[in-house]
């Protein structure tokens, strides 16, 4: 069976959902300087998201004003901190915290397994065309955020709720909860608590407003 029509969301568009969750990918896919965490801070990041006003708003906030007060004394200090953090996260795994579904849903804990060829088809039902895994896994945190903010902006509440319960918050929980405990610098901390949060608020928004028989019906 296919999408289910478009519904209205209670009390905030879809669109600005999505754009809630685009945003935080655009964080976790490329390392940011403290000059850019500090430009979007001062442009009213976190709380100027949607779905922000948790714990991890207040740790980002927090957080936020640690950089600026750090950056004040050793500039070159704190980004090379940052680079380093973003590294032992997304790209070597030293903090053994995987962005990956697949490596923490596998029995192995491996990459590329049943879990990331599960996501990419139900990208490929949802119109999405193959992906460069050798850059970034189909099972990414940033192309899972992506994705789901493309059902939102297209109005398939239901199919977003769906592919939050199968995949993103089946293994978001554990990823943002050991990043918390394991990153370096509070920024990184915080953007997985915030990422956390974000995506719980977004679920309850969305189990709201799919009416139970429609869901569990996508394919």
């Amino acid at each position: 069976m296919g999408a289910t029509a478009p519904s209205e969301l209670p009390e905030v568009d879809g669109l600005e959902l999505a754009q809630d969750l685009r945003s935080l990918a655009w964080l976790h896919a490329e390392e940011r300087n403290a000059s850019t965490w500090l430009n979007l801070h001062r442009a009213g990041f976190p709380l100027g998201l949607h779905l922000a006003g948790g714990d991890g708003s207040l740790a980002m906030t927090q957080a936020l004003e640690a950089l600026g007060e750090a950056l004040s004394g050793d500039p070159q200090g704190v980004d090379d901190r940052l680079a380093a953090d973003y590294a032992a996260i997304y790209l070597t795994h030293a903090l053994r915290a995987s962005p990956c579904e697949s490596v923490w849903r596998d029995e192995d804990h491996l990459m590329l397994q049943a879990p990331t060829f599960a996501v990419r088809d139900y990208y490929r039902r949802h119109g999405i065309p193959p992906l460069n895994w050798r850059i970034m896994p189909d099972d990414h945190l940033v192309h899972e955020l992506r994705f789901v903010a493309q059902l939102l902006g297209t109005g398939q509440q239901a199919a977003a709720l769906d592919f939050l319960d199968r995949h993103l918050l089946t293994w978001l929980p554990q990823f943002a909860a050991r990043v918390a405990h394991r990153a370096d610098t509070p920024i990184y901390a915080a953007l997985a608590l915030l990422t956390m949060d974000v995506v719980m608020q977004l679920r309850k928004r969305l189990a709201e407003a799919v009416p139970a028989a429609v869901r569990n019906t996508n394919p």
